[in-house]
């Protein structure tokens, strides 16, 4: 399950007390200023030159609390102890944030440390009302955290086979139950995002770093969301203070590495992804795809023809087939596309959101109402949902027809010839829909569609075509003559 916030250390550099003192002094100018993001990098530096300095890494700890970053608080005290073991004060800070970011039993074992060395000292009082209040804490814990899990991991099994609206449902359950779950927003704008609410995505994102500046995947959420959006130069500079943060997680270290991969910071990538490597972790199997892909564009040719060939890549590469209507990226595809294309276009998409015949189908068919007001398209996508609920449509006839005479057609015109970008089977009965054919004869009308589609390719004989729907060739000679009148005139 994923960390309610992530730790991040910021990478040394070679110490020089000068440069210390310089980065100190504009540091504490700056926090007296207001300014804190400025006076978190010049107490980061200053810390960095000046490693042995107490007093230094004191300021800055505070100052990481002030702006979120709790975890890199906690390492940061934790190099006080380091430092100074008899500094009681790095105790009750310790004891204090982790309490703050519910690592209860690493706050009790601190603020224990604390009473053993100074059971009367400044922070005793405080100390002992903190470990009350853990206690109290850990037994509402304990109650709602088999919940918390099930729902979380729930909602992570349905992101991963696509089911995009159950996963959506979930979330929004857990987030209302648990509103500092952290997690479940970053989920959720994640869901978002690939239901086409690319407005709501960042908007969750946006929330969640107001109100946890420290969450890195809040963050790379951000990033990967802004790239895939087509805001490749926005990503790109974000990314830019992440090449100096290294996560303590191996999972976070991984998301970490390949985001800086995506958006072109290869270097960066490279070293950590082999870092990673030499240590062990293999994240997922896009692990070997991304270390080749940084290590090729560092110019090292080698290395990156030597992990795309591995027996590691190969072996994931040979996993067993997975099922289309399970892929993520498939489902998504069709949501957006729902949203976004014309109304011909919307109709060929709903028909093959329908084939899924499965929940989410029926939620995705619903968006329909919302994103266009042609009354053909709404009718087609409420007797394709009356089809997966097994209900009765009682909506216009024609539609009704229309929709008996595809899946006719469909009978006779293979799958993979239905879905060919190449084809035209579903485009031409769109357009033939908007139009305002009839389909009055169903059986006809199908076998129609069957010779149009076919006649660029195989040239199906009239014959042939009208024997297989057990239809005369005058008949079908008079629909697909009528067909094409109506896609001329439309």
């Amino acid at each position: 399950m994923e960390a309610n916030y992530e730790a991040v250390m910021t990478l040394p550099e070679p110490e020089s007390p000068l440069a210390a003192e310089l980065h100190y002094y504009r540091g504490r100018r700056a926090l007296r200023e207001g300014r804190l993001d400025e006076a978190t990098f010049f107490m980061a530096e200053a810390t960095a030159a000046a490693a042995h300095r107490v007093d230094y890494h004191k300021q800055y700890a505070e100052l990481l609390f002030e702006v979120g970053e709790i975890y890199h608080a906690n390492d940061v005290w934790k190099r006080v102890l380091e430092l100074d073991e008899t500094s009681t004060e790095a105790l009750y800070h310790l004891a204090s944030n982790c309490a703050y970011i519910s690592l209860y039993e690493e706050a009790a074992m601190y603020a224990k440390r604390y009473l053993e060395v100074e059971a009367h000292g400044r922070y005793a009082d405080s100390v002992q009302s903190l470990l009350e209040l853990i206690e109290l804490e850990q037994e509402l814990e304990d109650e709602d955290e088999d919940e918390l899990i099930t729902w979380h991991t729930e909602a992570q099994q349905h992101i991963d086979k696509g089911r995009l609206f159950a996963a959506k449902s979930t979330l929004e359950r857990l987030i209302d139950r648990y509103p500092r779950f952290w997690p479940a927003y970053n989920n959720l704008a994640v869901v978002n995002f690939y239901l086409g609410n690319d407005e709501a995505a960042f908007e969750t994102l946006e929330y969640v770093l107001d109100e946890n500046p420290g969450n890195l995947h809040a963050l790379l959420n951000t990033i990967l969301l802004l790239h895939e959006a087509g805001q490749s130069e926005a990503a790109l500079q974000l990314s830019v203070p992440l090449t100096r943060v290294r996560p303590l997680q191996f999972d976070l270290r991984y998301k970490l590495a390949t985001t800086l991969a995506l958006v072109g910071q290869y270097d960066r990538a490279y070293e950590e992804l082999r870092l990673l490597k030499d240590r062990g972790f293999r994240g997922d199997s896009l692990f070997g795809h991304w270390l080749s892909v940084s290590a090729y564009k560092t110019g090292r040719l080698e290395e990156a023809a030597t992990y795309l060939n591995s027996d590691e890549l190969k072996q994931f590469e040979e996993a067993s087939p997975y099922d289309i209507r399970d892929n993520l990226e498939f489902r998504s595809a069709l949501v957006q596309g729902l949203r976004q294309e014309e109304d011909a276009a919307r109709i060929e998409i709903i028909r093959i959101i329908s084939k899924l015949a499965d929940d989410e189908a029926f939620e995705a068919l619903a968006l329909t109402n919302g994103i266009t007001d042609n009354e053909t398209v709404l009718a087609f996508a409420e007797k394709c949902r009356a089809e997966i609920c097994g209900a009765p449509f009682t909506g216009d006839a024609r539609i009704a027809r229309a929709y008996d005479a595809l899946l006719l057609a469909e009978t006779e015109v293979t799958e993979a010839e239905q879905m060919s970008l190449e084809g035209d089977f579903y485009e031409r009965f769109s357009l033939l829909l908007l139009a305002g054919a009839s389909f009055e004869d169903t059986t006809a009308s199908a076998a129609a569609l069957v010779w149009m589609f076919y006649a660029k390719r195989d040239a199906l004989v009239l014959d042939d075509c009208a024997d297989a729907f057990g239809i005369d060739v005058a008949t079908l000679t008079e629909t697909i003559r009528s067909f094409k009148q109506t896609l001329e005139q439309a």
